[in-house]
């Protein structure tokens, strides 16, 4: 039994001394070279293999992005010297005197280690590079909502960023608004007629904070941001050729803009009353943000209301055929507030606050003796509902109508404006489906781009708030909306010296 114990000792010793000979010969506190392998299962992004184990540890610098290594830096004064580079790189340009960082996600670990890795210091700064790792500082925007982040952006400077956000929300209301709700001034109802901007909010919250980014990423400058609030990140800008005799008022209603809207997207616009240049092009791409400007507006208005139909009476005093007007026809009025929702300069809904009866629609009475003569005068209506002037008479050269839209259904019905008779229902290329209408003692309607033809065939008779139609955008159009146009005894005249133009809201 001891014999065989000490043989077991024997032989173990013989084993250690060969393992030991084999892997510490005479070269003792030197390294062993160990081809081909890579002992450390570590993942990195630039492939690093082992070349060799050493018995005395030495200190070794771990480069690490959001916790994946980079790589094993021999020397770790190449990232001061790249940091360096990098900044002079900036000379020459917005950011010249700025200071360069790595980027937040990288850091470094330097820790002792047996191995002996390849030298890959420039395969690993080179990779940084490459990867915009070297930073600036900047401040990050998060515009969130609902607790998500739906867009983030780097700018130089937050005053940069509070300028051109103030820029964009004046595309949709008045400086004086803006300067009242800044302040937190309370804003008095209207007790007049008229429309005023009663609240301005964005629906998204938007956050701030310094952070570092990379150069190529970040805005420099208010015009630059004010671009991304317009449009987004990635936008096509649309432009429009200006015409003999235009104006900037023609020019934005005839592109769904407002002229401050117009005036405040193109950088060579800045009076409404400034002149324009036949072949000028103008920015008319509508706005694409990534924030909701939400405008509530206040509107104070007198809307007419008119008489059911006159009453007859058979009166055989009469001579036969004589017609007495005992009581003429006339239209009441009410006063109306509403509250309309504009998102973006979209309207998306409204609130009607009030409505108040002012003056009663008078029923017209008639007597006759076996002839139902109707001699009353023509009384007009809106050909819409919550009907809004888009485009005046003459709102650019060549517009011989009014345009009207419907503020809360673009494609909504159209109304016969008159007691009439349709003469005329067509299409043309210009005017797109439209109707002629004769309403009697010389006057002739046109209702004009119409999404579909006219509902009713030529001979129809049609009577005063009647839907004969759709608005549309058919033939020459800039959105939908009616055109309506007037001809008194074969004259175009301005269709609102008939129509009760004077209730319709305006842009």
């Amino acid at each position: 039994m001891k014999r065989q114990s000490k043989l077991v000792l024997i032989i173990i010793s013989v084993v250690l001394a060969v393992a030991i000979s084999y892997l510490f010969p005479s070269n003792v506190g030197k390294s062993l070279t160990v081809d081909n392998v890579k002992i450390s299962e570590e993942k990195s992004y630039v492939d690093q293999k082992i070349i060799s184990v050493t018995l005395k540890p030495e200190r070794i610098t771990k480069v690490y992005y959001r916790g994946t290594l980079v790589g094993i830096l021999h020397d770790t004064n190449l990232l001061t010297q790249t940091i360096k580079s990098e900044k002079e790189k900036l000379n020459g340009t917005a950011f010249e005197g700025y200071n360069v960082s790595l980027d937040q996600d990288i850091y470094t670990i330097t820790e002792n280690s047996f191995w002996n890795y390849e030298n890959k210091d420039g395969q690993i700064i080179r990779y940084l590079i490459d990867n915009d790792m070297f930073v600036i500082k900047a401040f990050e925007i998060d515009i969130c909502l609902d607790d998500d982040i739906k867009d983030t952006i780097y700018v130089k400077s937050l005053d940069d960023f509070k300028e051109a956000l103030q820029k964009f929300v004046l595309c949709f209301t008045d400086q004086d608004t803006y300067v009242k709700l800044s302040n937190h001034e309370e804003i008095i109802d209207l007790s007049t007629y008229g429309t005023q901007d009663v609240n301005v909010y964005i629906e998204e919250v938007i956050k701030a904070k310094e952070t570092g980014a990379n150069v190529d990423e970040v805005y420099t400058d208010v015009e630059s941001i004010f671009k991304y609030l317009c449009y987004g990140k990635d936008y096509e800008l649309e432009y429009y050729t200006v015409p003999d005799y235009e104006t900037v008022q023609g020019a934005a209603s005839k592109n769904a803009l407002t002229a401050t809207q117009l005036i405040a997207i193109n950088d060579n616009l800045y009076d409404i009353n400034q002149p324009l240049v036949k072949g000028q092009k103008l920015n008319i791409t509508y706005f694409n943000s990534p924030i909701n400007v939400v405008v509530e507006q206040q509107r104070y208005v007198k809307e007419v209301t008119y008489p059911s139909d006159s009453t007859y009476t058979f009166d055989e005093k009469l001579k036969v055929g004589e017609v007495v007007e005992d009581i003429a026809p006339a239209t009441g009025y009410n006063d109306a507030l509403y509250t309309d929702i504009y998102v973006n300069g979209v309207i998306s809904g409204y609130r009607q606050e009030m409505v108040k009866v002012v003056v009663e629609p008078t029923i017209g009475s008639y007597r006759f003796n076996n002839a139902a003569v109707d001699n009353r005068g023509i009384f007009f209506s809106l050909p819409c509902y919550n009907a809004y002037i888009y485009c005046d008479f003459y709102g650019y050269s060549g517009h011989h109508g009014v345009d009207f839209i419907n503020l809360y259904d673009p494609y909504g019905e159209v109304l016969a404006c008159c007691d009439a008779t349709i003469i005329e229902r067509a299409y043309n290329s210009s005017m797109g489906n439209y109707y002629y209408v004769d309403c009697g003692k010389g006057i002739i309607m046109r209702y004009l781009h119409m999404n579909v033809p006219g509902f009713y065939p030529v001979g129809t008779e049609i009577v005063r708030g009647q839907v004969i139609g759709q608005i549309g955008n058919t033939g020459i159009g800039s959105g939908p909306h009616i055109d309506v146009g007037v001809y008194i005894d074969g004259q175009l005249v301005d269709p609102c010296t008939v129509l009760p133009c004077d209730q319709a809201g305006r842009r």
